[in-house]
């Protein structure tokens, strides 16, 4: 008895697009879509009448004329429901890539082919093959400005990706997350003003209508990332919490590594003391409720967790 035949509900389309690194699904459904005319929700229907026995992931195979493995490995969550932010990845958010990048990987860059791709909004905030800012904020290409006339932010990079290397993951979240936290309050009562300026003037102007002016964060970025790296220092994170001597070394390392100088206008000594314990305790809380998360993770999955999320974490099971 010969086998039932397979009814092949979706063509392949003229034109293949491959998928970015990271892409997120609907926007490579939209590229998919508008590299051959039709809507995105069109790219790969079946027919409303015959039933396919095949799955999601093999329709967008066909329709794309890409390989299925490829497409599960560039696509975060093909074919599942979008995940806004993942419990392991605190710092793996939807944004927008190098338009460099983009442009050597697709062919073009432009509002209408935009590229979305799920990226760390901590950890990559310079691409340092095309010297461009790709940091906050995100959504528009334009404002991704270049850097070759600031070596100390692309320093500041390099060393980033040296700190995520040494204390991990979910480590540096945390103190990157609550450093830039705390040097945006120092920069609001003018710290460190004289170097701010500086990079700002060698940035380009606003542009593009942005309601935000960016350069001012990527000014801050090198002082952020010498923040980040005390806090995520066991030791220097536990002096920063204890009392009388141990926390005035704390200070006195603070502004040894930033160079950090009360304004004439502003006695701000115990702000500044109150700001530099807290900051600490923050961090300290969160990697407990971090490491609570991951004991009971554990526990009710009989796993050890995902290792791709927490290699290299120094978190521990305290």
């Amino acid at each position: 008895m010969s086998e039932p035949t397979d009814y092949w509900l979706v063509r392949p389309l003229p034109r293949t697009v491959t998928p970015f690194p990271q892409e997120s699904e609907k926007s490579y459904l939209r590229r998919l879509g508008e590299a051959n005319g039709i809507l995105a929700q069109r790219t790969f229907a079946q027919s409303h009448w015959l039933e396919s026995r095949q799955d999601y992931i093999d329709r967008l195979s066909m329709a794309s004329g890409q390989p299925r493995e490829s497409l599960l490995q560039a696509i975060p969550y093909l074919g599942q429901q979008p995940k806004m932010r993942h419990p392991h990845r605190p710092d793996f958010f939807p944004g927008v890539p190098c338009r460099l990048c983009v442009a050597r990987r697709t062919g073009s860059y432009n509002r209408i082919h935009q590229v979305t791709a799920r990226r760390s909004r901590f950890h990559e905030q310079v691409c340092l093959r095309h010297r461009l800012w790709t940091g906050q904020p995100p959504g528009n290409y334009m404002i991704q400005a270049d850097l070759t006339d600031l070596p100390d932010v692309l320093q500041a990079q390099q060393r980033h990706q040296r700190l995520l290397h040494e204390h991990g993951l979910v480590v540096l979240s945390t103190c990157y997350e609550r450093g830039a936290a705390l040097w945006n309050e120092l920069t609001g009562r003018s710290f460190r003003q004289e170097d701010t300026s500086r990079r700002v003037r060698a940035l380009p102007p606003l542009q593009h209508g942005s309601n935000r002016d960016h350069r001012r964060l990527i000014a801050h970025y090198p002082e952020t990332v010498t923040t980040t790296a005390l806090y995520a220092s066991p030791h220097w994170r536990s002096l920063a919490l204890q009392e009388g001597h141990g926390f005035q070394q704390f200070i006195d390392e603070f502004n040894d590594r930033l160079q950090v100088e009360l304004v004439p206008r502003f006695d701000g000594t115990m702000w500044f003391a109150t700001m530099l314990r807290e900051t600490a305790a923050e961090i300290e809380r969160s990697l407990s409720a971090l490491c609570s998360y991951r004991r009971t993770y554990r526990w009710r999955t009989g796993r050890r967790g995902d290792d791709d999320d927490w290699a290299g974490d120094t978190l521990g099971d305290t």
